[in-house]
């Protein structure tokens, strides 16, 4: 059957990769040992992190190895790049090599690795099965392969925070205006050349499909908040600062293509310019304040991982 590989055109050359950092508050040390138990993943484990993006999973698993090593791939060159720098940055070449390949084409040998896992990769792809299987290829009998989805089934959980600058509470509302418009009658998965078949809830079927075993579902959660004092000041000052900035960017092009949609839905010129404004005076009172601030924005979500033996 003929593969279809749409989704690499898109992922060749996408350009967005800060959103793929700012993920690494999701994974906590006191998560490793069960990541570790449910992905089959041992210390001294060979490990594959398909479609790795920037490396953050890759990094966050290779933190738990001692003599074992972890592999990640991806096709997008800009992200392998930035990845490798972070893996010098950090001291980890030892334990993490990360290459450019093609997820429904790889290089490597068949059994090459003793588990192989994702982040969020299979449901970007165009054709999800291909990659999966590809996946399977490259992992040894017995070994876990195993898909960590972040489902849009459930929504995150945001709230923005009871901030005291002029306009907090009308931001609040003019977000999730926008927010629900676009994930109403906007989003369309299709731009994106994904599949509308295997969505994320019929990931234990397709692992059946293609042939894995002891198929299981392990549900885990993230919280994060910009006051938690367990990150360090600048990295949340920057964390907060780049996801308003990005969120400026991508509102600014989605009501620019969608302005008939948005209008009929009534969200008018008139408030996507005031939402904008609010976005502007929130990250300015953030740039200034969030040393001693206390308005507690926060994010969480729902994940599960879908695993199964080889």
């Amino acid at each position: 059957m003929k593969i279809n590989n749409a989704s690499n055109e898109i992922w060749k050359t996408w350009q967005n990769y800060s959103g793929f950092e700012n993920r690494s508050f999701r994974f906590t040390d006191e998560m490793r040992p069960l990541f570790f138990k449910w992905l089959g993943i041992s210390p001294d484990s060979y490990v594959l992190d398909a479609g790795c993006g920037t490396g953050v999973f890759t990094r966050y698993l290779a933190a738990g190895l001692d003599s074992g090593h972890i592999a990640g791939f991806d096709i997008n060159e800009r992200f392998i790049a930035y990845g490798i720098e972070k893996v010098k940055e950090l001291q980890l070449t030892e334990k993490v090599s990360l290459k450019l390949d093609d997820g429904f084409h790889l290089s490597y040998e068949d059994n090459a690795f003793d588990a192989v896992t994702n982040y969020t990769y299979i449901g970007v792809l165009s054709d999800p099965v291909a990659g999966l299987k590809e996946m399977i290829r490259v992992c040894n009998p017995g070994g876990v392969v195993s898909c960590v989805v972040a489902t849009n089934s459930i929504p995150p959980v945001t709230w923005q925070g009871d901030y005291p600058f002029e306009g907090a509470d009308e931001l609040q509302y003019l977000s999730h205006m926008e927010r629900d418009i676009f994930s109403k009658y906007i989003r369309k998965p299709e731009d994106l050349n994904q599949s509308q078949e295997w969505h994320a809830l019929r990931y234990p079927k397709m692992f059946e499909i293609c042939g894995l075993n002891h198929i299981a579902i392990h549900p885990f959660a993230y919280t994060f908040h910009y006051n938690d004092e367990n990150y360090p000041l600048q990295y949340r000052r920057e964390l907060l600062k780049s996801e308003i900035r990005n969120e400026i960017h991508w509102i600014t092009s989605r009501y620019n293509d969608e302005k008939d949609s948005y209008r009929e839905h009534g969200f008018d010129e008139i408030r996507f310019n005031r939402l904008l404004e609010l976005m502007k005076r929130k990250l300015d009172y953030v740039s200034e304040h969030l040393q001693d601030d206390h308005s507690f924005e926060w994010t969480g979500g729902f994940n599960f991982i879908v695993t199964g033996v080889k």
